[in-house]
């Protein structure tokens, strides 16, 4: 996996062998992060999405022995001490941008010194999107020999894509 030629201004695409990669592209991209992002990560159950934003905590310098794990039951976890506060949230249990107002989730959007990582994003799609956000989509791509095997791609976009 190289990814020292990513910008954002571009989609990228990369191959992961294993979860220490998948969670290496996190830490690498978290060193970009400047505060008020949101990034999306979709991909089916076992994708490697919270492996990647385990690793976005690393790359953000949250203290190490903090647990990064899914938060399925309680919505939302929040990873400060580090350089950016980290929102994790998952959106499986939400049925839409109004369940999503309702939790009380948009407030961690408007945190100046956060970065949001939400996972399944497709079950809030009608919600009004923040201008700008970076999509991380995770596939299986399991061969005979290689079973942890994943295509990642990477991409900013805008609220008019």
């Amino acid at each position: 996996m190289q990814a020292s030629n990513y910008t954002f201004d571009q989609t990228w695409v990369t191959d992961s062998s294993s979860a220490a990669e998948t969670e290496a592209l996190g830490a690498q991209l978290a060193t970009t992060l400047r505060g008020r992002e949101l990034i999306v990560l979709s991909g089916e159950l076992g994708a490697g999405k919270t492996v990647f934003v385990r690793g976005v905590a690393k790359g953000l310098a949250v203290p190490t022995g903090v647990r990064v794990t899914s938060p399925t039951y309680v919505l939302q976890h929040r990873y400060s001490g580090g350089r950016l506060t980290l929102y994790h949230i998952d959106a499986y249990r939400l049925s839409g941008a109004l369940d999503f107002e309702g939790s009380g989730l948009r407030e961690c959007l408007e945190d100046p010194h956060g970065v949001v990582c939400m996972e399944w994003p497709e079950r809030v799609a009608d919600l009004n999107w923040p201008t700008e956000r970076i999509v991380v989509e995770i596939e299986h791509a399991e061969t005979a020999e290689r079973a942890q095997h994943r295509r990642i791609t990477l991409r900013k976009m805008m609220n008019d894509e």
